[in-house]
């Protein structure tokens, strides 16, 4: 049997309803191997079972796949990657349109769907494709994509705005582009790029496409899913790449934006960036030099599972589920004390969603993190027996997110009075690396022009730094296993970095000192004292 005498296989996402199904039906009466690819299990098992019963195909499965998590995309790729199997047909059908929020790494719910989550499962699986004697890959996009005048990069990057719909007419436009830079990409392989607009389809995407059927609007799902079919069976398309279909297989012009090379060379780079395709792997580094005051690093000791569930615990447990009676209380002692700093914090913590400060009131499994045996015992290496942790600040860096870009130190001369020592515990309950945590200066490279104070804090009294650009050259990178932890002074100067790893970064930062500081009472989002470490 030659290659192109094969059964073959592909992949619908969103198969289990509207166009994705009736698409994944017409595959499979091709006696096609068909995997389709959804949120919901008990909806796709009800798809696999009408697959099956409609055509007579039993060689129909469901993958579990979420695109608006680019993790789940990931474990997609490699449960399908297990099957040893080849594949032929890549139809990006999944998507929604009125939907708000953001994506689990952060990105605008709408877009991050339709597009970015399809650009990373088309990344992934496109060796597989090239493999086959004649690969296809169909993106259903819309005639939308002709609205938008321009791609405002910002909005991608931000909750849901009120005008939905200009960021699913961008998500349309985006799927037109990656067409574009794939067939100039791919141009060497037989691959053959289509895009689809199937028409307003009697789906369920929205309640209007719902009740379209009963009022004699639209078509239906399997007039929908022709052009589809079209683009992944005929032969007329063989190494044809670049083509926009209607529903009825007529070519339509792309918009004057799709046919940017340079739009579509940008959005390319920008993709690999947002989902950490463009860079290598990392180094793994055990050891800092002391004499910068960077400590470790150090193993809490927990197994592989303990910090899966800690992190999936504080992701969905603990930080959705803000202490609403706690911060009101919090703002209006405040408020009454004129702590503007801590009213300040608090309103930042709020908007920005970024930092969670002391969780370790309310969670008790955060606390238990902070009471650590390993941890504490390398924290009184550095202060004694008597230590106190006086703040602690979970961070969630979201993919394209740079935390606190200016270099500073965390020395808090105006919170903490006294004499005596302090220490930070910086804890990775993710994967820290280069490409999404901090990087601080070596002392051996700090000079006097080249590494200067240039401001402030007004509440904390933390200096920031400029920095030249030939030290920020020789800056080091923080790199941590999940579960690991350094210890820093708060003579370091560091600063966070731009997360381009793809993933988003859970890191817990806490502050120690001794039982002999007096830790005064401003600048904390959550006014409570605090916690003695016996």
């Amino acid at each position: 049997m030659t290659e192109r005498d094969r059964q073959k296989v592909c992949i619908v996402t969103g198969g289990n309803s509207g166009v994705g199904l009736m698409t994944a039906v017409g595959l499979a009466k091709m006696n096609a191997r068909v995997f389709i690819a959804c949120r919901s299990p008990n909806k796709g098992a009800k798809a696999v079972d009408f697959i099956r019963k409609t055509t007579g195909n039993l060689q129909i499965e469901c993958l579990p796949l979420d695109l608006a998590s680019l993790d789940s995309v990931r474990r997609f790729v490699e449960l399908f990657q297990t099957r040893n199997l080849p594949l032929d047909i890549l139809v990006n059908n999944a998507g929604i349109f009125n939907n708000r929020g953001i994506t689990k790494e952060g990105f605008e719910l709408i877009w991050g769907t339709n597009y970015l989550g399809h650009f990373l499962l088309t990344y992934l699986l496109l060796e597989n494709l090239k493999k086959s004697a004649s690969g296809r890959i169909i993106m259903v996009a819309s005639d939308l994509a002709k609205q938008p005048k321009s791609i405002h990069w910002d909005l991608v990057e931000k909750k849901t705005p009120m005008n939905f719909l200009q960021l699913y007419a961008i998500s349309k436009l985006c799927l037109l582009l990656l067409v574009r830079e794939l067939s100039e990409k791919c141009q060497d392989s037989s691959l053959s790029i289509s895009a689809i607009h199937p028409g307003f389809v009697q789906s369920n995407i929205t309640i209007w496409h719902r009740l379209s059927k009963y009022i004699g609007i639209g078509v239906s799902p399997e007039q929908g899913a022709y052009s589809a079919l079209f683009c992944a069976t005929s032969a007329h398309l063989e190494g044809i790449s670049g083509k926009f279909f209607d529903r009825k297989a007529r070519e339509i012009e792309l918009p004057k934006l799709a046919q940017s090379q340079i739009l579509s060379q940008e959005l390319w780079e920008r993709s690999l960036e947002w989902t950490g395709l463009n860079n290598g792997k990392s180094k793994i580094i055990n050891n800092y030099d002391s004499e910068d005051e960077i400590f470790g690093s150090y193993s809490l000791a927990l197994q592989q599972n303990e910090v899966d569930n800690l992190r999936k615990n504080i992701s969905e447990n603990v930080l959705p589920k803000a202490p609403h009676h706690i911060l009101i209380n919090s703002f209006f002692k405040s408020f009454i004390q004129l702590k503007f700093g801590s009213i300040f914090l608090l309103l930042m913590q709020l908007w920005k969603k970024e930092f969670y400060m002391e969780r370790h009131l309310d969670s008790n499994a955060v606390l238990k993190l902070c009471q650590n045996e390993k941890l504490l015992e390398k924290v009184r290496e550095h202060l004694g027996k008597n230590i106190v942790l006086w703040r602690s600040e979970i961070w969630m860096s979201y993919p394209s997110q740079q935390l606190i870009p200016l270099w500073h130190q965390d020395s808090y001369p105006k919170l903490l009075k006294g004499y005596g020592k302090s220490i930070n515990a910086y804890v990775a309950l993710t994967e820290v690396n280069e490409l999404n945590g901090f990087q601080y200066i070596s002392k051996k490279y700090q000079k006097e022009d080249n590494c200067c104070v240039t401001m402030s804090d007004p509440f904390s009294g933390n200096h920031f730094f400029k920095i030249d650009n030939d030290l920020e050259k020789k800056a080091l990178s923080v790199v941590l296993h999940p579960g690991e932890f350094i210890l820093f002074s708060d003579r370091l100067v560091h600063r966070s970095l731009r997360n381009t790893s793809g993933r988003v970064r859970l890191s817990l930062t806490l502050r120690f000192t001794q039982s002999c500081v007096r830790i005064l009472p401003g600048y904390s989002p959550i006014y409570k004292p605090e916690i003695e470490m016996s």
